[in-house]
C-alpha cells in the first residue's frame, strides 16, 4: 500500500460570524490508486465556533432569585420535597439520540469548564488542554454538547433529546423563547430545565428547542435519564447544543469530569466518565460539491449524492468528532464485485487536537469505473465505517429481473424474508442517504431479518453468495 505525500497549506478564514474553519489543503504529489481514479483535491477543515459570554451576572443573579422564590413555593406546598430525594449524585449523560436514530453519530464535544479563572485566552480544562474557552470578564462554566454535522437539520429533526443527569426537583423552567438564534450577547432568553438534586447540587440544562420541553413544572419530581427536552439554539447561542453546567450545594461551579487539571474537585461525577478523546466517525457520505453550509440557523443542504454517471466530480466526506496529531484514517474503495479499486491511509499531521472537523476528497469518475454499487471503508480509531455509492445504476436500486434472489413481503414492516437458490453468506441493508444500517453473516440459503427498528423508507438488501453480489430494494412501512 503506498501512502499519500502531502504537502500543506494553512488558510484561516471565517465562513460567518458563527462558524470558523481552518483549511488545511493537501497536493496529492502521488497517485495511489488504479487506472482511471484521480484525486482532483482534498482538504481536511477544522470547526470551531464564536466564542463569548454565555450568561451575563446579572442573568445568573436572577436566576439565583428565580430558583430561592420557586424552592419557597415548593417547600411550603411540601416541606419534605428535597429530603426525599435518594443521597447520592453520580450523573449518566445529560443527552441521548431520538428513537429510530441510526447513523453513526450526532455530536460533538466541544468546549468544557475552564479550569484557569484568568481571562483573555487563558484557557485549561480538566485534561490540561485548552477546550474551553473564556471572554473579557469571565470563563466558561459548563460543558457544551453540539450537534455535528449539519446542527441545523439535525435541530429541526430533533435527534438530540437532552435527560436529567440525576434524580432530582424542577427549582426552574423555561420556554418559548426563540430557539433560532445567532449570538452569543448574554441574552438570558434561553429554554431549559434547572434541577436540584439530593445533597443540594444543581444541574443547568440550556438552549433548548422551544416547546419541546418535558410537561412536568416547578416542583415536580424527575429521575435519571428522564427526557427533559430537545437541543436547540435558543437564548445567548450560536448553534444548536446543549450547554450543561454544575454547581454545589454552595452555588460553586463542579467540573464533573475528573483529570489532573481539574481543580474545582477531586473525584469524578459520572457513573462512567467517557474518555477526554472519543476518536469517531459521525457521517461518512459521497456529495455532488464540496460546498459546505454554513449560514446560521438555515437548514444545511448537504448536498449528498449516491448515483453518479461517468463524467461526474465524487465527493467523499467523512465528518470527524476527536481527531488528533499523528491520527490515521485508512480509506478503501471496492468495486462492485467485491475487488478493491484502490486504498489509502491518511494521516491527521497538524501537530494539534480537533473536536470537530470534516475532511473531503475529490474524485473524477470516468469510463473506467464500472457500473454498478461500489462500497467506501473508512477505519478510524480502531471502528470501520462505510457508504455506498453507484455508478449508472438507476437511484441505486438497479435490479436482475432474472435475479433467484427473492424478498418478501415488500413492502415490510418487521420481519423481512430472504431467499436464494445457494447459500447467502452475508446480507447488508443499505439507505438511500448510503449509510450502511447493518451488516449480518449467514449460511443458509433462507434468512429472516428484523427490521422493526429501521425508519420507515426505501432500503437496498445488499446479498453475497460466493463470487456473487446482488442488490434487490425493499420498503419499510
Amino acid at each position: 500500500m503506498k501512502k499519500l505525500v502531502l504537502i500543506l497549506w494553512i488558510i484561516p478564514f471565517a465562513l460567518s460570524a458563527q462558524i470558523h474553519e481552518q483549511v488545511y489543503e493537501i497536493s496529492n504529489k502521488e497517485i495511489i490508486s488504479s487506472s482511471g481514479v484521480n484525486i482532483h483535491s482534498s482538504k481536511f477543515v477544522a470547526v470551531e465556533f464564536e466564542k463569548t459570554e454565555c450568561l451575563t451576572d446579572q442573568a445568573r443573579f436572577i436566576i439565583d432569585l428565580e430558583i430561592a422564590q420557586n424552592k419557597a413555593m415548593i417547600l411550603q406546598q411540601n416541606p419534605d420535597a428535597f429530603s426525599e430525594l435518594n443521597g447520592g449524585v453520580l450523573f449518566v449523560d445529560p443527552y441521548r439520540h431520538k428513537d429510530g436514530f441510526d447513523e453513526y453519530g450526532y455530536h460533538t464535544l466541544q468546549n468544557q469548564v475552564d479550569q484557569n479563572l484568568t481571562p483573555n485566552n487563558q484557557l485549561l480544562d480538566y485534561n490540561c488542554g485548552d477546550r474551553t474557552y473564556d471572554w473579557a470578564t469571565g470563563n466558561h462554566q459548563g460543558t457544551d454538547y453540539i450537534l455535528w454535522p449539519y446542527p441545523w437539520r439535525r435541530m429541526s429533526e430533533d435527534v438530540m433529546e437532552v435527560v436529567a443527569a440525576a434524580d432530582g426537583i424542577i427549582v426552574n423552567k423555561r420556554d418559548g423563547y426563540n430557539d433560532l438564534n445567532c449570538l452569543n450577547n448574554g441574552n438570558p432568553n434561553w429554554n431549559g430545565f434547572i434541577l436540584e438534586h439530593a445533597d443540594g447540587t444543581q444541574t443547568i440544562y440550556m438552549h433548548f428547542k422551544k416547546n419541546t420541553l418535558n410537561e412536568k413544572e416547578i416542583g415536580d419530581a424527575v429521575v435519571a435519564g428522564e427526557y427533559l427536552g430537545v437541543a436547540g439554539s435558543s437564548g445567548s447561542s450560536t448553534i444548536p447544543h446543549l450547554h450543561f453546567e454544575v454547581r454545589d450545594a454552595g452555588n460553586n461551579v463542579i467540573d464533573p469530569y475528573a483529570g489532573d487539571c481539574n481543580s474545582m474537585n477531586d473525584n469524578s461525577w459520572w457513573q462512567a466518565q467517557e474518555p477526554y478523546a472519543v476518536p469517531r466517525i459521525n457521517t461518512i457520505s459521497t456529495h455532488s460539491v464540496a460546498t459546505q453550509d454554513v449560514e446560521c440557523p438555515v437548514i444545511e443542504n448537504t448536498y449528498e449524492k449516491i448515483n453518479f454517471i461517468p463524467g461526474d466530480l465524487l465527493y467523499l466526506k467523512i465528518f470527524y468528532r476527536d481527531i488528533n496529531h499523528g491520527d490515521i484514517t485508512h480509506i478503501e474503495f471496492k468495486k462492485p464485485n467485491g475487488d478493491i479499486m484502490f486504498s489509502w491511509d491518511w494521516e491527521c499531521n497538524w501537530g494539534d487536537f480537533y473536536p470537530t472537523s470534516y475532511g473531503y476528497w475529490e474524485f473524477a469518475t470516468d469510463n473506467t469505473w464500472m457500473d454498478g454499487i461500489y462500497t467506501i471503508t473508512a477505519t478510524f480509531g480502531g471502528n470501520s465505517y462505510e457508504t455506498v455509492f453507484g455508478i449508472n445504476t438507476n437511484m441505486g436500486l438497479e435490479e436482475n429481473e432474472t435475479s433467484a434472489l427473492t424478498l418478501y413481503p415488500n413492502p415490510v414492516q418487521n420481519i423481512l424474508n430472504v431467499s436464494y437458490d445457494k447459500t447467502i453468506e452475508s446480507a447488508d441493508i443499505i439507505g438511500m442517504d448510503g449509510r450502511v444500517y447493518r451488516k449480518q453473516t449467514f449460511n443458509a440459503k433462507q434468512i429472516q431479518l428484523n427490521i422493526s427498528s429501521l425508519p420507515v423508507g426505501v432500503y437496498v438488501l445488499r446479498m453475497k453468495s460466493g463470487n456473487t453480489v446482488e442488490h434487490k430494494k425493499f420498503l419499510k412501512k
